[in-house]
């Protein structure tokens, strides 16, 4: 008989950098399988693997709403608890694919044994009838390596790691960089071609890296005198803050509740909305330092988060 093995974290369509850690901190195999909607191919190779590997826990990265079901249906088959790690655009959809591939299964966390939320403001959308088994995890940032990494101090620059999603103020960010008379200069990460248009706002102060591999990401992000990041979106707070505390930088956020409430003794808020706001943050983090008690402080309630996710698991 095949040895039952212990935590598995599935995802699909698209691999975040929460899942890999998570994966990482909990001693756990990663599955990821890249398929489009309606994922067919996606769900035949979790069923495949989860039969074969027969873990205890299935760890599931969420919006994808049919890898819920599917994960009921292992419950059954392979006797499995399941671990909801439930991303904001799972709970709000605001186009027409979210509402046909994530709404419809919203209801079925409450066949997950555990619900885990990525931040405090996020239970307020979290359905009444999952609470009771609801616990806020961090990303874990503690766990990225940011040692060796090569820095090039032969000019200074701010980094937004940029995803290239809609709730992203990269638009704003860029044309206050652009009319700034300050002597500003920002690089860009992340795949530009998910959104071609923005080519056009290259300049002496704006550049595009295009999607770097793992190692000249970190060379870039160790080497920039600060990190501006954000979104729109209410309940959401971004990988790309928690890469900015990992490395020690300045970091600028949007002004919402709940980055607000992470973040309040970290990190520089602005205004999206705001042309002359966001400069005069770009100006800030280019001219401070991050709050080392505040990084402390973020780094232990991290590590409290994931202590308390494993003795959850432990339970079940």
């Amino acid at each position: 008989m095949r040895k039952q093995s212990s935590i598995t974290v599935i995802a699909w369509r698209k691999l975040s950098r929460r899942s890999e850690l998570l994966a990482q901190a909990l001693n756990g195999k990663l599955l990821f399988f890249k398929d489009k909607p309606p994922y067919i191919r996606a769900a035949f190779k979790t069923l495949i693997n989860v039969i074969q590997q027969k873990p205890r826990i299935l760890v599931l990265q969420l919006p994808q709403g049919p890898l819920l079901l599917e994960a009921y249906f292992l419950k059954k088959l392979v006797g499995c608890k399941i671990v909801a790690d439930v991303h904001t655009g799972f709970l709000l959809n605001t186009d027409w694919k979210g509402l046909i591939l994530n709404a419809p299964f919203v209801k079925l966390l409450s066949l997950a044994d555990i619900v885990v939320a990525h931040n405090e403001t996020q239970l307020e959308i979290i359905p009444k009838n999952v609470k009771n088994k609801t616990i806020v995890v961090y990303d874990p940032w503690n766990f990225i390596n940011t040692e060796g990494e090569i820095i090039n101090k032969q000019e200074k620059y701010i980094v937004f790691p940029a995803s290239f999603a809609s709730d992203e103020p990269l638009i704003e960010i860029i044309e206050a960089v652009n009319t700034s008379k300050q002597p500003l200069k920002l690089y860009i990460t992340g795949n530009w071609r998910r959104s071609p248009e923005v080519k056009k706002y290259t300049s002496e102060k704006i550049q595009f890296t295009g999607f770097l591999p793992n190692q000249k990401f970190k060379e870039i992000l160790a080497g920039a005198s600060a990190v501006i990041t954000g979104t729109t979106r209410e309940y959401t707070t971004m990988m790309s803050a928690w890469e900015a505390i990992a490395y020690n930088k300045p970091l600028a956020v949007t002004t919402t509740k709940t980055l607000k409430n992470m973040y309040a003794h970290y990190a520089i808020f602005y205004n999206w909305k705001n042309k002359q706001n966001i400069t005069k943050a770009l100006q800030t983090i280019n001219l401070t330092h991050p709050n080392p008690k505040s990084r402390e402080e973020l780094k232990q309630k991290t590590i409290q988060s994931l202590e308390l996710l494993k003795q959850k698991i432990k339970e079940n």
